[in-house]
């Protein structure tokens, strides 16, 4: 069944056993072919006003009608057994109808994808293990505008971000061994840096990318960290990629575009209450739903992140890394002055020209959870606590604790209703896999931390069996039940849970 309005059209034509249908905008092509049987067309059928619940729950056009091409007739004698194989392919047609090579094809491509990976001494005998790899598998693709392997960001309706990209490389490539795929997700990143920033998004036509994201461009240094302590490939990261870090940490410095720089006091400061260039970038309309301008706490994290990678790598690049740093430990003391709310014990989201922001939200999560975090001891442990304790669910990290006046529980509704809840309460999938990370660093003395490590993987065995079968959603309902929400598959929501499961929670003992 195809979908169709009643101001629109479909034609369909037949060509030996294949039906082909063009759309009423004539920009492509449906052709649906059968091994078996004969085809008939059927004249302008339709079914009628068929009506959508979801769709106008979300404020969308819910009613459309369903074209009917034709059929097949495929003659059986009785007691006979027949495979038939019915392919619809969309764009270019699909030469092959042998149904039963494709699958064979397809289940072995997908054994070697599990015996590849993971490449840690680890079990392999996981069924939960196997599904994450699978899972990940779905989101690695190849764009034909930049010719190189990219990084799906959800399943149905985003393409690759930039953002998603680096937060997902290092579960869906170095958990799982498909270094070359890492590899080139990071040179192509890298041949299109501009101006110390790398692109939020890629145009799927012709077009210049977009660079409006804060922490994309800072986000990089943990993947390229993570990449050469996986892979140990320093000659790559020294010739390909360190003068591309070189130039982000000095656009961060000097200030580049949408207001991105270093202060005074070394922080970095970005966006006015107009843009959105964190990952909480909800806007409707006019309404930024959550202004994160000026000093955001995960920026600074990242930032910090970012001066302790590029000493490091210089180092191991024989250049002098000691000017990084100096910079990292000036940003460390001002990031404790600035975000240490003593009062809550925790961290302030963002500070600006209005003040510090109070709110507890998931993003301080990072100042622990980083491969250099900028804060450690009872500190750590106080953001930690605070995090697990007032915005922890069991299957990701509420955006904001249920007792501010602004929390959201149910994501619903229109476009403006749900950006309205979409960093305020909606539980989010990615940052949990932060947090196991800052939560196993804080309390790795605690004789029952393996315990809890499991417990905190546990709900996602189930959840791989419901909304989007063998994968993980994107958001869910801040109330409980945790309603599985917004996109049923999402890169970094597999990603995260499968690089803190190989990190922390399968490491034989």
């Amino acid at each position: 069944y195809l979908s169709s309005h009643r101001d629109m059209a479909f034609s369909t034509k037949l060509n030996d056993s294949s039906m082909e249908i063009v759309s009423f905008d004539k920009n492509r092509k449906i052709h649906l072919d059968c091994t078996e049987g004969k085809p008939v067309l059927l004249d302008s059928c339709y079914f009628y006003n068929m009506d959508y619940p979801y769709e106008h729950e979300r404020g969308l056009n819910g009613t459309e009608d369903h074209y009917i091409p034709g059929y097949y007739e495929i003659e059986l004698s009785p007691g006979e057994e027949r495979t038939i194989t019915l392919v619809c392919s969309a764009g270019e047609k699909i030469s092959s109808l042998d149904g039963e090579a494709m699958i064979a094809q397809e289940i072995s491509r997908q054994k070697a994808l599990l015996e590849k990976g993971p490449p840690e001494e680890i079990s392999r005998t996981d069924p939960f293990l196997d599904q994450l790899l699978l899972a990940a598998d779905k989101f690695i693709v190849h764009r034909q505008s930049t010719n190189a392997k990219t990084v799906i960001a959800g399943y149905p309706w985003f393409t690759d971000w930039g953002r998603d990209t680096m937060i997902a490389m290092p579960g869906l490539t170095l958990a799982t061994g498909r270094f070359e795929d890492a590899r080139e997700i990071l040179f192509t990143f890298a041949r299109y840096e501009k101006d110390g920033l790398i692109p939020n998004v890629f145009p799927d036509g012709e077009g210049e990318p977009a660079y409006n994201t804060v922490d994309a461009a800072l986000w990089y240094f943990e993947a390229v960290y993570g990449y050469l302590q996986a892979t140990g490939d320093l000659l790559f990261v020294k010739e390909r990629l360190l003068p591309v870090l070189e130039k982000i940490i000095q656009g961060y410095k000097k200030g580049t575009a949408f207001q991105i720089g270093m202060q005074k006091d070394s922080l970095i400061a970005a966006g006015n209450e107009d843009t959105q260039l964190t990952w909480m970038d909800a806007k409707a309309g006019s309404w930024v739903v959550t202004p994160r301008h000026g000093k955001a706490v995960e920026i600074n994290a990242l930032w910090y992140n970012a001066l302790r990678v590029m000493a490091e790598v210089s180092d191991r690049c024989g250049g002098d890394g000691s000017q990084y740093l100096k910079l990292a430990e000036k940003v460390k003391k001002s990031f404790v002055k600035v975000f240490w709310n003593a009062r809550a014990k925790c961290l302030y989201d963002t500070v600006n020209e209005q003040g510090s922001d109070e709110k507890i939200r998931p993003n301080q999560i990072l100042a622990v959870s980083l491969s250099f975090p900028v804060l450690d001891g009872e500190m750590a442990k106080s953001v930690v606590d605070t995090v697990h304790q007032q915005l922890y669910t069991a299957l990701g990290l509420r955006t904001l604790n249920k007792n501010d006046p602004q929390y959201r529980g149910i994501y619903v509704g229109d476009q403006y209703a749900r950006d309205g809840a979409y960093h305020q309460g909606t539980v989010w999938t990615w940052p949990l896999g932060r947090f196991i990370t800052a939560y196993a660093r804080v309390y790795r003395d605690d004789p029952g931390l393996k315990k809890q490590l499991e417990a905190f993987f546990l709900p996602f065995q189930d959840h791989l069996r419901d909304a989007c079968i063998g994968s993980i959603s994107e958001i869910f309902d801040g109330d409980e039940p945790l309603l599985p929400k917004g996109c049923c598959a999402q890169a970094w929501s597999v990603s995260e849970i499968l690089r803190a499961y190989v990190e922390h929670g399968i490491r034989e003992m």
